[in-house]
């Protein structure tokens, strides 16, 4: 089951990626509780899941395929959302499927740091070089359920 449907895309969370959204989430909660409005506002936790939030739901699924998100091989079936009002060193890591209309959002990558071992560009080339995603749709999704079940076991 799909998270969310926008603009006809259904999108999914990768456990890699779920894992960083609740974490962030949950941080973003207690700051609420223990900051001021402002100081709330302000603080760079929560502007990174704003931004996340509107990558997600408006940015990616108005054209997933578009110029701006897509990445040279070996990362050519991935794409990426950059700067739109994500800190400028974070890189969001999706793979859109056109027949089924599925996003799977796979991870947050940070730092971005040219050349250095853990640009978060060589981490994640890395995982794809090393078989950590599953190449078809349908494996990309049953992850993508069993973390799901595994979470609501847990609630």
């Amino acid at each position: 089951m799909s998270l969310f449907t926008c603009h006809g895309w259904k999108i999914f969370f990768y456990p890699l990626f779920y894992k960083q959204w609740v974490e962030l989430s949950h941080r973003v909660r207690v700051l609420k509780t223990e900051l001021s409005k402002e100081e709330f506002i302000t603080h760079a936790d929560v502007k990174l899941l704003k931004a996340l939030d509107i990558g997600i739901k408006e940015k990616i699924p108005q054209d997933p395929f578009a110029s701006h998100f897509v990445l040279q091989k070996p990362l050519h079936k991935y794409g990426r959302l950059k700067k739109m009002g994500l800190p400028a060193r974070y890189r969001l890591f999706f793979r859109a499927f056109k027949e089924q209309k599925i996003i799977i959002i796979i991870w947050l990558g940070f730092p971005r740091k040219e050349g250095d071992k853990n640009d978060c560009y060589q981490v994640f080339a890395k995982k794809v070089s090393l078989g950590d995603f599953p190449e078809k749709v349908d494996e990309l999704l049953a992850e993508c359920e069993v973390k799901d079940s595994e979470e609501e076991k847990e609630d």
